[in-house]
């Protein structure tokens, strides 16, 4: 494997010109890199490293630099994304329960898994905070016809989305509301909340766990999904000069990648009612499956970057962008068969 500057490496990856495997094993180069630069040689070094992250964000604002977010991710085409996903538009890990399971039934079986965690019954109030593309509102609100979800995203193209698909399958107990989660504020108390995949782009969790419990009532239950690491937590900034992975997807202080028991150290206004892990080999699957997807449709995707773009070549970074950032994720929550990144659910009761 060639030696190259990062600026080379990206250049060359942007415009197609290096081979997916070599993609792959330059991910996973860096991945050890991560884990060399983690793990401690004793457990009173691990904790101290761990306690201190904790204490560091609790100083900190709720959230930091999130306008650097690449709206790439965020703001990616509607035309696409129907494409890359499975028909309920999940836009995180689907749960696989054997090796013939499609993305679809692993969407599917992932959001049943949502649904029974966090207990949701008919007749709910549910809110969902971060709600993407809908897939927990539109989904819980179709099964739980009783039920009102309240969907909060700061985008207007998801929201738009969501909104048509409530139109479409003629869904009545819907609504979304266009807001930034950490200035939003309601009178309204929920039986239920959902924050799946929300706190990775958050600092001070204690800020936020206490902005939450002020929008459950006193027997509500908030469930929460985060990507995370067995053990470590950082933030998600480059281990040297030349780390070329960590940043690519998500900027430096747009991420805080928690350990599976990191939100345990934030329980002053919820306390922890139960907690799962779940292997990476998930979410790993799923960003293969997007994958397989892109390659599929290639030509059908070639047209819709052209249609944003204003050359060929910017039209096939921003393929070759979505392209690594599936391998990104696949090599990520796949490394060591899913035993070291990986998802974790918890379940919260209002103290």
């Amino acid at each position: 494997m060639q030696l190259m500057a990062k600026e080379e490496l990206l250049q060359n990856m942007e415009l197609g010109l290096i081979p997916d495997q070599e993609i792959r094993e330059r991910i996973r180069i860096e991945l050890e890199k991560r884990l060399r630069w983690g793990y401690k040689e004793t457990h009173e070094e691990q904790l101290s490293q761990l306690l201190d992250l904790v204490h560091s964000l609790k100083g900190m604002k709720m959230a930091t630099e999130m306008e650097n977010l690449d709206l790439k991710l965020y703001e990616a085409p509607m035309e696409f994304l129907k494409i890359q996903h499975g028909s309920n538009m999940k836009q995180s890990a689907g749960y696989y329960t054997d090796e013939s399971t499609t993305l679809d039934e692993a969407e599917i079986a992932m959001l049943d898994l949502y649904m029974e965690r966090a207990q949701i019954k008919d007749g709910q109030s549910v809110l969902d905070l971060g709600c993407g593309l809908g897939a927990v509102a539109l989904y819980g609100a179709n099964k739980f016809k009783k039920c009102q979800f309240t969907g909060v995203t700061s985008s207007v193209e998801q929201k738009d989305y969501i909104q048509g698909k409530c139109k479409e399958l003629k869904l009545t107990n819907v609504k979304v509301l266009l807001a930034d989660i950490t200035t939003y504020e309601t009178e309204e108390r929920f039986d239920r909340i959902f924050a799946v995949e929300l706190i990775e782009h958050m600092k001070n969790y204690q800020l936020l766990l206490k902005k939450i419990s002020e929008w459950m009532k006193d027997d509500g239950l908030l469930f929460v999904e985060h990507v995370c690491h067995k053990t470590l937590a950082y933030h998600y900034e480059p281990v040297d000069a030349e780390d070329w992975y960590t940043n690519y997807v998500f900027p430096a202080g747009t991420l805080t990648l928690s350990s599976a028991s990191m939100l345990l150290y934030f329980q002053d206004d919820v306390a922890v009612v139960n907690q799962w892990t779940l292997s990476g080999k998930h979410y790993s699957r799923s960003h293969e499956e997007w994958l397989k997807n892109m390659d599929k449709n290639i030509v059908e995707f070639k047209e819709i970057m052209r249609s944003i773009t204003k050359t060929e070549e910017e039209a096939n970074r921003l393929l070759n962008f979505w392209r690594i950032f599936c391998m990104c994720g696949a090599e990520l929550f796949g490394y060591k068969n899913g035993e070291e990144w990986m998802l974790t659910h918890l379940l919260f009761k209002k103290k």
